[in-house]
């Protein structure tokens, strides 16, 4: 059976790109909507961008080439052409897409910027139910991979690294309190060659409640962001699409866990114009003369999936999003945050582990 997908947060990305599409469409001398989902997934939401707005030029990438050929036919089902000249389909890493290089010459000849950018980090519901990948408890490989030309594994990890090592990595990227006791319990059961086998020895070193979440799940969330690089991809991801947005461009992130989250936040956060933090030992220093910020929030804080939502699909449950507008040359940056005021304080929900689907 083929595995649904279901895109999270699909109506505050629609929200934040009639916003975009509603400032581009006033301004004189523009072209084509330009839209980038620079983690494409299964095509979700870029399937549903293409149909709001028919005229718009949409540059679609993902590293995973088994996803675009999955998107690609997802656009066939819903009886969308995928060879539209205004489509254009990019192997490649979100921080390494060049927009203007990669549209379709119907959309290259007006192009002056990324008018909307969406990345949906972590991996989808495919990597977990279909693909095989060792990404589920019951996959018998115990690869990770989400790079057809990365050369280290989950296995490579697992199988090679020095116990401490293992654990530093576990508890680094993990957030995992047993990471200890979890290295020595898998240093001592080598060679693992599943991720069935791996989650079975986790099991058996954190023993608990059956009701609770699967105790390997942190452990298997740090091995996968240790393989794709995935905390540095995240913000070498925002910084290189942010660049491209021309003025009145928003550039939207939906994070799955903790340490995604608080990467764009601060990132974010840079782009805004915030001073950095500041101990308060050390010495007061005159501060320096910055330059006007080219950037303003577009959502005053994080947002939340809504109660509907959560009650439609479970796996949207961790997910955050931010975003940020580039800010018009001849506006001030003033205004902060004005769409989309729902926040994650005022729906009662805070920030949690935990890493689900696109």
């Amino acid at each position: 059976m083929e595995t649904s997908h279901q895109p999270v947060m699909l109506a505050e990305v629609l929200s934040l790109a009639g916003e975009a599409f509603q400032f581009q469409k006033q301004q004189p001398g523009q072209g084509a909507f330009q839209i980038l989902d620079g983690t494409l997934g299964a095509g979700g939401h870029s399937l549903s961008l293409a149909r709001a707005y028919p005229d718009a030029c949409l540059l679609m990438g993902d590293r995973d080439s088994r996803m675009i050929e999955r998107a690609r036919q997802n656009f066939e089902k819903a009886g969308m052409d995928p060879g539209q000249d205004r489509f254009s389909w990019q192997r490649s890493r979100a921080s390494e897409i060049d927009a203007k290089a990669h549209r379709s010459k119907r959309c290259a000849a007006d192009y002056q910027g990324l008018d909307f950018a969406l990345l949906d980090l972590g991996i989808s519901m495919l990597h977990l139910k279909e693909f095989q990948g060792g990404f589920s408890y019951e996959d018998e490989s115990l690869d990770m991979r989400l790079d057809e030309d990365l050369e280290t594994s989950a296995s490579d990890l697992i199988n090679e690294l020095p116990e401490k090592e293992l654990a530093d990595l576990i508890y680094k990227y993990g957030e995992e309190r047993a990471s200890r006791k979890i290295a020595h319990r898998i240093v001592q059961s080598r060679p693992v060659q599943s991720a069935t086998r791996l989650a079975e020895i986790i099991a058996r070193a954190v023993p608990g409640p059956r009701n609770r979440a699967h105790p390997a799940r942190k452990t298997f969330q740090a091995l996968r962001i240790a393989v794709n690089d995935e905390l540095q991809e995240a913000e070498l991801a925002a910084r290189n699409l942010s660049s491209q947005l021309s003025p009145g461009g928003i550039l939207a992130i939906i994070t799955f866990h903790s340490l995604e989250d608080r990467i764009i936040k601060q990132c974010f956060a840079e782009l805004c114009g915030a001073e950095p933090g500041v101990s308060r030992y050390d010495a007061p220093v005159a501060p320096l003369p910055r330059a006007a910020p080219e950037f303003e929030k577009a959502i005053r804080k994080s947002m939340a999936p809504s109660s509907e939502e959560l009650e439609q699909n479970q796996a949207s449950r961790s997910a955050r999003l931010r975003a940020i507008r580039r800010i018009h040359p001849k506006e001030p940056a003033s205004g902060q945050g004005k769409s989309l005021e729902k926040t994650e304080s005022e729906q009662g929900r805070s920030a949690s582990g935990g890493d689900y689907e696109n």
